[in-house]
C-alpha cells in the first residue's frame, strides 16, 4: 500500500522566502515577550526598590525631625523651668504670695523622678537603621548615611551626658524624694510644702543645679546644629515638606463622617475604668445628656465618694463636625458617701476639706474644663464601618474614643 505525505494547505503556498519571514517574526515576537516580561520584572524590582528607598529614608528624616523636636521642647522646659526657680530664689521669704503652679514646676525640677515623659526619646528607629544591612544597601547615597550617622552618633552622646553627667543629675534624688513623700510630713499640706520648697532653694546642691542649666542647654543647643544636616538630608534624597507631611498623617483606618442616624444611642469612654466613667445619651430630637462618674477615696478614711456629675443640652452636625451646647442651668452634681467608713469625729474634720479637694479637681479638669466660653464644644467626628466606634477630636488635643453600647438606639426609642 502506497501512502503519499502531503503538505498541509496552509503550508503549500509557502516559499522558502515565506517560510523564512515565518520563522523570523516567530523569533521575533518570542523575543519580544521575552525582553517584555523580563523588562517589566526588571522596571518593576527597580520602581519597588526606588519606593523602599524613599520609604526608609522619609523615615529616617522623620525620625531626626522629632528627636529636633524633643530637644527644642526641653531647651524650652529648661529655659523655663530655670527663669521660675530663679525667680522662687530671689523671693524665697514671700512664698505664700506665689502661684502653686510655680512650686509644683520647681519641685518637679529638682526632684528625682521630675523629668516630664514627652521629653524622653524615641530610639526605635535608630536601631532599626543600625542593625540592618539592607538599610545601607537601599539607601546607597553616602552623604546621606554618613549625614544620618553623625546624628545619631550625636544624639546617643546627648542621652549618655543626660544620664551620666553630674551637670544633669537631679539634687533630690529619687530615693531622697520617697523619703520626703511616704516617711515624713514635708509634703502634707500646703505650708508643709512651702516649708520644703523654702529649705530646698536654700541649700548649695539645688542652687548648684539650678545655676548649671546652661551646661544643659549647651549640650541640647549643639545637636540642634543638625536641623541644618537634616536640611541638606532632604535635598539628598528629593524629599519635600509636603511628602513628610503626608508620610507622617498616614493611615490605613476605614473611617467616615458621622451622621445625625448614626448618633443616636448611647456612647461609652473607651479611657474608662472602675473609678472614672463618662457616657453621652444622644436622642433623635437633638438632646443629650452626659453622666460622668468618679469614685474618690483618702487616706484619713475607708470607702468611696462617688461623685456624679450630669449636664444635658443640645447637639447638631455640621459638615464632620459635632456641636454640642450644653445647658449650663442642668448642671449637677452629687455625692455619695454612704460607702465612707469612719469615725463621726474623722468625719466632721476630713470630709469637708476632701468634698473641697474632689470639686476643684472635677470642675478643673474633664468635661467642664473643655466647655468654652459660649458653654459649646465642637469635635471633628470618625466613625468606624461598624457604625459602633467613635473618634472625637478637638484641636489641640488628642482623640476621644466611645463605643455604643449595644441596641443602645433600640432602648431609646
Amino acid at each position: 500500500m502506497n501512502a503519499k505525505f502531503q503538505m498541509p494547505k496552509f503550508g503549500r503556498n509557502l516559499t522558502v522566502k515565506g517560510w523564512l519571514k515565518e520563522l523570523m517574526m516567530t523569533f521575533l515576537g518570542t523575543t519580544i515577550s521575552i525582553v517584555l516580561t523580563f523588562g517589566s520584572a526588571t522596571w518593576i524590582e527597580k520602581n519597588e526598590a526606588e519606593n523602599a528607598r524613599r520609604l526608609l529614608a522619609m523615615t529616617i528624616v522623620s525620625d531626626i525631625d522629632q528627636s529636633l523636636e524633643v530637644v527644642k521642647n526641653r531647651l524650652k522646659y529648661e529655659d523655663e523651668c530655670r527663669a521660675i526657680s530663679y525667680y522662687l530664689m530671689w523671693n524665697c521669704h514671700r512664698l505664700e504670695e506665689i502661684g502653686s503652679d510655680s512650686i509644683l514646676i520647681f519641685l518637679n525640677y529638682v526632684l528625682g523622678s521630675g523629668f516630664p515623659r514627652e521629653l524622653e526619646m524615641e530610639t526605635s528607629n535608630e536601631h532599626i537603621f543600625n542593625s540592618s544591612q539592607d538599610s545601607w544597601r537601599t539607601l546607597s547615597d553616602k552623604k546621606f548615611l554618613k549625614n544620618v550617622q553623625d546624628f545619631y552618633n550625636a544624639r546617643s552622646t546627648m542621652e549618655r551626658q543626660r544620664k551620666e553627667s553630674v551637670f544633669f543629675q537631679k539634687p533630690i534624688s529619687k530615693e531622697e524624694e520617697y523619703s520626703l513623700i511616704m516617711e515624713s510630713d514635708d509634703m502634707k499640706s500646703d505650708e508643709a510644702i512651702l516649708a520644703t520648697c523654702r529649705r530646698l532653694l536654700q541649700t548649695p546642691r539645688v542652687q548648684n543645679y539650678i545655676g548649671w542649666s546652661s551646661e544643659r542647654m549647651g549640650l541640647y543647643n549643639d545637636l540642634m546644629q543638625y536641623i541644618n544636616v537634616n536640611e541638606e538630608n532632604k535635598f539628598l534624597m528629593g524629599i519635600t515638606e509636603k511628602e513628610l507631611e503626608e508620610f507622617r498623617n498616614q493611615s490605613l483606618m476605614v473611617v467616615r463622617r458621622a451622621k445625625e442616624v448614626d448618633l443616636a444611642g448611647i456612647w461609652d469612654a473607651v479611657l474608662t475604668s472602675d473609678n472614672d466613667h463618662t457616657e453621652y445619651t444622644f436622642r433623635k430630637d437633638h438632646t443629650f445628656t452626659t453622666l460622668q462618674t468618679k469614685k474618690w477615696n483618702h487616706y484619713c478614711f475607708r470607702g468611696k465618694i462617688i461623685t456624679q456629675v450630669t449636664i444635658s443640652g443640645h447637639w447638631e452636625i455640621v459638615g464632620d463636625t459635632l456641636v454640642k451646647t450644653f445647658d449650663m442651668q442642668t448642671l449637677k452634681i452629687e455625692n455619695d458617701e454612704s460607702g465612707i467608713t469612719c469615725s463621726k469625729e474623722e468625719r466632721e474634720k476630713q470630709l469637708p476639706e476632701v468634698k473641697k479637694l474632689v470639686m476643684d479637681r472635677l470642675t478643673g479638669k474633664g468635661i467642664l474644663e473643655r466647655i468654652n466660653s459660649n458653654n459649646r464644644m465642637a469635635q471633628a467626628t470618625n466613625l468606624d464601618r461598624t457604625g459602633t466606634r467613635l473618634e472625637l477630636t478637638e484641636a489641640g488635643k488628642a482623640p476621644i474614643h466611645f463605643q455604643k453600647r449595644e441596641n443602645s438606639k433600640e432602648r431609646l426609642n
